[in-house]
């Protein structure tokens, strides 16, 4: 089956289509990645510290480290 010059180029036109759609659809699959990646960090940082206990057994909150951590994922998203 041989095809036609212009059959040719149409072909190649459709898949050159294709190759922008895909990367672009990559680029946004990565995009969301790393979003997911930082948000993963903050939810440790955030878990991690809640998990300490003091002397008597208790758990502490350092109300001032939960802010910086959050107030520092808010200004990632901002960029």
């Amino acid at each position: 089956m041989k095809l036609s010059r212009k059959d040719l180029e149409e072909r190649v036109e459709a898949l050159e289509a294709t190759v922008t759609s895909l990367e672009e659809r990559v680029a946004e699959g990565q995009a969301l990645h790393q979003r997911f990646a930082e948000l993963l960090d903050v939810v440790t940082e955030l878990l991690v510290p809640l998990s300490r206990s003091d002397e008597s057994g208790e758990s502490q909150r350092d109300e001032a480290a939960v802010q910086a951590t959050v107030s520092r994922y808010v200004d990632e998203l901002g960029s």
